[in-house]
């Protein structure tokens, strides 16, 4: 692997928006410095079997990522920039980001897209790849959904982009279950898979810790995972309010805490991942949490259900290069973040779809002082 931590820079460019930019090379830069170049591609859509009529409710893949040291004088004066855009349409493959002619990544398959993505092998929400970089990275796939009948299909989780650098591959969102979907990809581990609440999303540092979510635990849902400059979305509260259960009422959970540090040598998301929401109807009495966001590099959290039919509510988006959470039927998958995949809704997603995040560029260069 090149080392991309060779050079002093003391410039960045960043493009975050879909849409093609141009980049003019400055007339003091220092030519003893080759520029450092990152090109994400654009989340694919999560899928939604009620609009479909496709037996998946994946989660859409992550964008690839494409890291590389230019020359100075294989340079033009201008460069193009293209950041590709994310959609909503999960039978469509998110659109590809690039940097001139030098690199470029191709976009994460939706959740019911199947086809060949750079070599990789058909497969539903498959994440994009970088091409032409020193280093090329595969973005996370989406998280396999569940389908059973239409009062109990769980979406998947949206996949991850892949860490900075190109230190790994992309995480996977976790996968939907028979009442609740999984929790979207963070850049530092996998969402969890989906159970009775919903799942967890994977932090910018590690996956989430697993809980029980039996019904004898009255379906408390779990933790977002950690950051590594903030903690994951605290849990939310599904006590119903009973007298005899202590009078507790419903309490949302939090979203995932951190920040994204990013500078001419620097480039850091440290968020931690959202928490799950779930939907809670014993016999009579109701309590309803939705499922939170992620903070930078994290994942958004899913939602789940007790009863066959759902509270319309919805999953949490992915921060900045994670995943959106998946999602219980009659509910809506969370949007990607920049380069993350939707999260997949198990049937009949409400309101609108999930959307895969746009993709990414940066450019971090030296001019002489």
């Amino acid at each position: 692997m090149a080392n991309f931590h060779s050079y002093q820079y003391n410039e960045y460019k960043f493009y975050d928006k879909a849409g093609s930019f141009t980049w003019t090379k400055p007339s003091d830069i220092d030519a003893s410095k080759p520029i450092l170049v990152h090109v994400w591609g654009a989340g694919g859509a999560g899928d939604d079997y009620y609009t479909r009529s496709v037996n998946t409710s994946f989660g859409g893949g992550g964008g690839g990522l494409a890291v590389k040291l230019i020359n100075v004088s294989a340079l033009g004066a201008t460069e193009t920039v293209v950041v590709g855009a994310g959609n909503n349409n999960s039978t469509l493959v998110g659109g590809t980001s690039s940097f001139g002619s030098h690199c470029s990544a191709s976009g994460g398959n939706g959740g019911s897209n199947n086809t060949v993505n750079q070599g990789s092998a058909g497969a539903y929400g498959i994440g994009g790849l970088g091409i032409g970089g020193d280093v090329n990275r595969r973005g996370g796939s989406g998280g396999n959904g569940y389908y059973g009948s239409t009062n109990n299909g769980g979406g998947g989780g949206g996949g991850s982009a892949p860490a900075p650098y190109g230190v790994s591959d992309g995480y996977k969102g976790g996968n939907g279950s028979t009442y609740a979907g999984g929790g979207g990809g963070g850049i530092g581990g996998q969402g969890n898979n989906g159970d009775y609440t919903g799942a967890a999303g994977g932090g910018s540092m590690r996956r989430p810790v697993k809980r029980s979510n039996s019904p004898s635990s009255f379906y408390q849902p779990e933790m977002g995972a950690n950051g590594l400059f903030g903690p994951g979305g605290a849990a939310s509260c599904t006590t119903y309010g009973y007298v005899t259960y202590g009078g507790g009422t419903g309490r949302n959970g939090t979203p995932g805490e951190g920040q994204f540090l990013i500078g001419p040598n620097e480039i850091w998301p440290g968020g931690g991942g959202g928490s799950p929401g779930n939907y809670y109807a014993p016999s009579s009495g109701l309590t309803v949490t939705v499922g939170t966001d992620g903070g930078p590099g994290g994942g958004g959290g899913g939602t789940g259900k007790y009863t066959t039919t759902g509270p319309y509510i919805r999953a949490g988006d992915g921060g900045i290069l994670g995943g959106g959470g998946g999602a219980s039927d009659y509910s809506t998958g969370g949007h990607g973040g920049n380069a993350g995949g939707g999260g997949g809704t198990g049937y009949y997603s409400v309101g609108y779809p999930s959307f895969g995040g746009n993709g990414l560029v940066i450019i971090q260069y030296a001019r002489l002082v």
